[in-house]
């Protein structure tokens, strides 16, 4: 009987430790698998936030070209303008010259 003990003892020995054993590589499954669906994910969300920063480079450089665009194009109105502005100073000028000329003779 006591005999029978020890073996049964022993019996059940070996299945905990094939169960703690079966258990650790179950979980050391379960933390590999883990791993691998977390880097996934990042990788995933690392290349959604590249393309949101693609997208929204391509929105910026849409913009500054039209900013820039309508810069120019505000500039040649404004040149456009002092060019007028000039061209009437220089013809009045021109006159008044010309009448202190003709006054002083």
């Amino acid at each position: 009987m006591f005999q029978e003990a020890i073996v049964t003892l022993q019996e059940a020995e070996a299945a905990a430790k094939l169960m703690v054993d079966e258990a650790k590589f179950r979980a050391g499954t379960a933390i590999e698998a883990a791993e691998q669906a977390g880097a996934n994910k990042v990788r995933e969300r690392e290349q959604v936030a590249a393309d949101e920063v693609a997208a929204m480079m391509r929105e910026v450089q849409q913009k500054a070209r039209g900013s820039a665009s309508d810069l120019a194009s505000n500039m040649e109105n404004k040149k456009a303008a002092i060019g007028a502005r000039a061209e009437t100073a220089m013809h009045k000028t021109a006159a008044f010259i010309v009448e202190r000329i003709v006054s002083d003779r």
